[in-house]
């Protein structure tokens, strides 16, 4: 195996757990007075009550992809046998891992827990093949990989034992990749308490780390739209992906079923390639596909009215809508009796632009010059957008606010 990808400790080297082994043992809970006058008891506490000027939230660490993949929770990224699904979730976790944009989308760089529970052969092979696909690699990569099945779908299963073999390897994920949920339910009951033993898992998991565990499920005989098992499942999760290949196609189709707090039904299409590894004793040559392309597959309509500005442009234009979202600000430029409208200050564009540009600068570009051509693109793009009435600015609190028109 190669230093890139370096091996978590095996679940059995791990004695069975249950999920409850870590849990303080019960207490009982204090009451809201003493009759007796006594004072309150000194127990620790379970809940705690976060006064309303405490509770904030950090939109920043809301997204592992942004508009994709939650920072936190469970989802599920599903479809039948040969459309890929392994492929292309491999690809997302490498992506995560290093912090590289995926889909166009941004990503908040993580470690990834890669649980091959079936085809960690497979598995290996795709790692190669990214590497031949990716020579602008860092030396180390924050992808693990589990060549295991954990018994995830009864009560005294291996989830403590999942998760010591984590800790013990000094690992916090953000991603957790199980694949597939079948391989992991041990005896569980797909269409019963199996099911929903495997979601109180995967929340356990998830909550543990503060990670986002994904699944990769398959679809039913008789709906190939809908996730095989319980309906528990589908309750349970923050996002659910469908895959969908045609046949003969090194291409397939996702479609975002269901995203909590947020719009689904976005469709992307990735594109695969076939690439050499190696060459087996016979000399025939040993190859996998690795995910060449990912791109929206219906362009919505604000992408649309951008099909025809050049790249640099288009570009600002995703910067201004995902700083809008992240950092922006309700105002009314023209008045008091004026619109109000979301907009975002011209220094988080800039500074998020720039950070997107220097993504594509070419290893060992002098450090001058690179920030003099962003500045000047910078420019560039802001002016042509607002020649073309796509983006608005006003001044605001003493500095340039914009938005787009």
């Amino acid at each position: 195996m190669s230093e890139d990808i370096a091996p978590l400790r095996p679940l059995e080297d791990f004695e069975e757990a249950s999920i409850y082994d870590d849990a303080p043992p019960p207490e009982e809970p204090p009451g809201f007075f003493d009759p007796a006058g006594a004072p309150a008891s000194s127990a620790p506490r379970k809940f705690t009550l976060e006064p309303f000027e405490a509770i904030v939230f950090e939109s920043r660490e809301e997204w592992l992809v942004r508009r994709l993949i939650p920072r936190e929770g469970v989802g599920a990224f599903y479809g039948a046998s040969q459309s890929f699904k392994s492929f292309v979730v491999s690809d997302l976790a490498l992506h995560i891992a290093l912090g590289w944009d995926w889909a166009a989308r941004r990503v908040t760089q993580a470690p990834a827990v890669y649980i091959a529970a079936e085809g960690a052969a497979g598995l290996r092979k795709r790692k190669i093949g990214f590497e031949r696909s990716h020579s602008n690699l860092p030396a180390h990569v924050p992808f693990y990989l589990i060549s295991a099945a954990p018994n995830l779908g009864t009560e005294r299963g291996d989830l403590g034992a999942l998760i010591a073999a984590i800790e013990g390897a000094g690992v916090t994920p953000g991603l957790i990749i199980v694949d597939t949920l079948a391989q992991s339910l041990g005896a569980g009951d797909e269409n019963g308490a199996g099911m929903i033993q495997f979601v109180a898992n995967a929340t356990a998991l998830a909550n543990k780390f503060r990670a986002f565990v994904l699944i990769v499920h398959h679809v039913g005989l008789s709906d190939d739209k809908r996730m095989r098992g319980h309906s528990s499942l589908v309750g349970a999760l923050d996002a659910q992906i469908l895959c969908e290949r045609k046949e003969g196609a090194l291409s397939t189709t996702l479609t975002l079923k269901k995203l909590k707090d947020e719009a689904s039904s976005i469709n992307i299409t990735a594109h695969l390639g076939r690439v050499v590894i190696g060459q087996d004793e016979d000399g025939d040559e040993i190859s996998t596909l690795v995910v060449d392309a990912i791109e929206d597959a219906e362009p919505t309509a604000a992408a649309s009215r951008f099909r025809d500005v050049p790249r640099l442009q288009r570009l600002l234009a995703e910067v201004i809508s995902e700083a809008i979202d992240d950092s922006g600000e309700d105002l009314r430029p023209f008045g008091n009796g004026g619109p109000r409208v979301r907009a975002v200050a011209d220094r988080v564009v800039r500074e998020l632009y720039y950070a997107r540009l220097a993504e594509q600068a070419k290893p060992g570009k002098d450090q001058d010059k690179l920030v003099e051509c962003q500045r000047k693109a910078f420019g560039r793009a802001i002016k042509s957008l607002a020649d073309a009435k796509l983006l608005v600015a006003v001044l605001h609190k003493g500095e340039r606010f914009v938005w787009l028109s």
